[in-house]
C-alpha cells in the first residue's frame, strides 16, 4: 500500500487532479460570492463554501472526462495565469448575473427617497448593514421569483457549458474579444442603472403629483399644515403605486435577468468559435 502511494505516476495523477479542481473552483467561487440566487452576501460563509464545493463537484467530472487534466501545463507561471483567468471569468459571470438585482435595489432606494423614508432603514442581520426597506423587499421578491421560474437552472446550465466552450486548461483568444466583452459589460452596467430609474419612475411620478396637489391645497388654504399632512400621504401613495406596478417590475426584471445569461452564452460561443 505504501509503495502504491509513493508511485510517481499516481502522485502525478493526484497533482493534476488537485490542480484541475483548483482551476474549476476558481471559476465557481466568485459566482457563488456574487450571484444572489446562488449565495451572495446574504448567505453565511459556511453555506457559500458548501455551495462552491457542490457546484465544483457537479462540474468536475465533466471537465475531467474531457481530458483536461492531461492537458494541464507544467510551469508554475502558466498555471498562475490560468488561475487568474478562471477568477476573472468567474467574476464576469457573477457580475453580469447580479447586475439586474442590484438595479432592483437602486429602484428601492429611489422609491424610499421619494417617499421621504430615508431614515426608515431596516437592519439586515445576514448582511450586517442597514438596507432600504423597499429595496430589500423588491430584491427578495425578484430573487424568489427568479428561483420559481427556474432561472437558477438556466444559469447553472450556462456555467456548465462554459467549461466546454472555455476549458480551464487553455487560454481563450481574449485579444480578439476583449473589446466586445468589455463594451457589453459596460453597456449592461449602464442599462442596470437605467433599469433602476425606470422601475422607480411610477412611484416617483405619483409622489410628484401628490406634492403638486398638496401645493395647490396650501395655495388655496394656507392655514392647513400640508408639510405634516403630506408625509403620510406620500408614504401611502408610494406603497400603493409600488404594489400596483409590482407585476410589471417582476416581469421586467426577469426578462433582463435572462437576457444577461444569454449575453454570457453569446460571449462564450464567440470565444469558442474564435479559438
Amino acid at each position: 500500500m505504501f509503495d502504491l502511494l509513493t508511485d510517481p505516476a499516481l502522485q502525478q495523477l493526484l497533482n493534476r487532479a488537485i490542480l484541475l479542481w483548483a482551476l474549476v473552483a476558481a471559476r465557481v467561487t466568485p459566482i457563488v460570492l456574487l450571484v444572489p440566487y446562488l449565495g451572495g452576501k446574504a448567505v453565511p460563509q459556511t453555506v457559500r463554501m458548501a455551495l462552491t464545493i457542490a457546484l465544483t463537484g457537479l462540474v468536475y467530472p465533466l471537465v475531467w472526462s474531457s481530458g483536461a487534466a492531461d492537458q494541464l501545463p507544467d510551469g508554475a507561471l502558466i498555471l498562475t495565469v490560468l488561475l487568474i483567468k478562471e477568477l476573472l471569468l468567474g467574476f464576469t459571470f457573477g457580475f453580469v448575473a447580479a447586475l439586474v438585482f442590484d438595479a432592483v435595489r437602486i429602484a428601492g432606494q429611489l422609491i424610499d427617497n421619494a417617499r421621504g423614508q430615508t431614515q426608515a432603514m431596516a437592519f439586515a442581520p445576514q448582511l450586517k448593514e442597514r438596507v432600504s426597506v423597499s429595496g430589500d423587499y423588491l430584491y427578495q421578491l425578484t430573487v424568489v421569483s427568479f428561483l420559481l421560474l427556474g432561472g437558477h437552472r438556466v444559469f447553472i446550465a450556462a456555467l456548465v457549458s462554459s467549461f466546454a466552450a472555455l476549458p480551464p486548461q487553455t487560454m481563450p483568444p481574449m485579444a480578439d474579444h476583449l473589446g466586445a466583452m468589455a463594451f457589453g459589460i459596460v453597456r449592461l452596467a449602464t442599462d442596470a442603472v437605467t433599469l433602476g430609474v425606470v422601475l422607480a419612475f411610477p412611484v416617483v411620478a405619483a409622489i410628484l403629483m401628490t406634492d403638486l396637489c398638496l401645493a395647490l391645497v396650501n395655495r388655496a388654504a394656507p392655514q392647513i399644515n400640508v408639510f405634516f399632512l403630506g408625509m403620510p400621504l406620500k408614504a401611502l401613495a408610494g406603497i400603493l403605486v409600488m404594489l400596483l406596478t409590482l407585476q410589471m417590475v417582476v416581469e421586467r426584471v426577469m426578462s433582463e435577468a435572462f437576457q444577461g445569461i444569454a449575453f454570457l452564452e453569446r460571449i462564450m460561443a464567440s470565444m469558442s468559435a474564435g479559438g
